[in-house]
């Protein structure tokens, strides 16, 4: 399972303070210096404009892409919408659709939806289904030309419990940068690895890698394939297979065991970086990267980046992943997500399901 299958939101806090606190500075085991903090400005800007806007209350994913025209598209699967109460909470009947995606104009947000403001619906939809029953989650994205593309991975119900429902298969949609619309849904051949879980454009060989992930619950796998830039929806994919590129999905091996079904891959500081909630052990509170001179890998060194104060009892933290691009040379934007088992949690405080915003910094010795 995913833990995105229910936005149960973060239990016993009171708002974003008890996020801030800093993991302190340590040297890894991999001899780099490490010290992180809450990022105060991403912490205002989408808190203020949750609390105030009247749209977007609260999500989880939080990958993030930038634009041609200098924006930020921040896309979300599970979002509740509408406006929040006095007390600092969401009503019971707020609108709740399975994808968004926020842009960031220099710091104007504005949410994005299907349907209309009144009655939204998700952007991504399954065609003629029901979506209590079928639904898209967005994974990683990139552009291409003036198209957004955006991973998909499709779920279905397989029962009445909160837990049961299963991986279905893997889609690309594009939406236009110009104003999110949806443009298209590409199918991508059956697998059984929830592909989108990072992409990563890289220049220098003109190939799209994408990161997938083999849930198998208590273990997950990381997998890549990759297509030429420019033609996620139209190229001929190829998967990484012991070593080899070659076009059977089936074949994909595994690259690393214990990352999270959202994680980051990155170029920085000279190495391919991999950050992704520590999925070695059930419900982890680290953050962790690990580093590789190939963007094959293997992938080593692993090192924790911060320790996530909200996990506790009911309280869980997932999905956590790098944004490069919204960083430096020494320092890593790292988002993650806060989920509670106490449904009810949620909708009493708003903070306790949205995204949190940390400033890694990150120096490495042998770079």
């Amino acid at each position: 399972m995913t833990l995105r299958s229910i936005p149960l939101g973060l239990a016993v806090l009171t708002g974003l303070a008890a996020a801030a606190v800093p993991l302190a500075p340590a040297v890894a085991s991999s001899g780099s210096r490490v010290s992180a903090s809450v990022n105060e400005e991403l912490t205002e800007r989408f808190g203020t404009y949750g609390d105030t806007a009247g749209r977007w209350t609260g999500a989880d994913s939080a990958y993030s892409v930038p634009l041609p025209d200098g924006t930020t598209a921040w896309l979300y699967s599970d979002t509740f919408l509408g406006e929040v109460d006095a007390d600092h909470g969401r009503p019971l009947d707020s609108p709740f659709v399975h994808n968004s995606i926020i842009v960031d104009d220099g710091g104007a947000l504005t949410t994005y939806t299907g349907g209309t403001e009144a009655a939204p619906e998700s952007l991504a939809k399954v065609a003629g289904a029901d979506e209590t029953q079928r639904w898209y989650w967005f994974g990683d994205g990139t552009v291409e030309g003036d198209s957004l593309r955006v991973m998909l991975l499709e779920f279905e119900k397989t029962g009445s419990g909160v837990f049961d429902f299963k991986f279905t298969g893997n889609a690309v949609a594009t939406f236009d940068t110009d104003d999110m619309s949806l443009t298209g849904i590409t199918t991508l051949p059956e697998s059984a690895v929830n592909w989108g879980s990072a992409v990563y454009e890289d220049p220098r060989d003109g190939y799209t890698y994408v990161f997938g992930v083999e849930d198998l619950q208590s273990q997950k796998f990381a997998h890549i394939a990759r297509v030429p830039s420019g033609s996620l929806t139209t190229g001929a994919w190829e998967y990484l297979a012991e070593g080899q590129w070659q076009g059977d999905p089936s074949a994909s091996s595994r690259v690393l065991e214990g990352v999270s079904n959202e994680f980051s891959v990155s170029r920085y500081q000279g190495k391919f970086t991999l950050v992704t909630g520590d999925a070695t052990e059930a419900l982890s509170a680290e953050i962790v990267m690990y580093r590789s001179p190939n963007i094959e890998g293997p992938y080593t060194g692993k090192t924790v980046l911060y320790q996530t104060p909200e996990t506790s009892g009911n309280v869980f933290a997932y999905n956590a992943k790098a944004h490069p691009q919204l960083g430096d040379r020494d320092h890593l934007l790292v988002t993650y997500n806060v989920n509670s088992f106490n449904t009810d949690d949620l909708y009493q405080e708003v903070d306790n399901y949205r995204p949190r915003y940390v400033d890694v910094r990150v120096k490495i010795r042998d770079c």
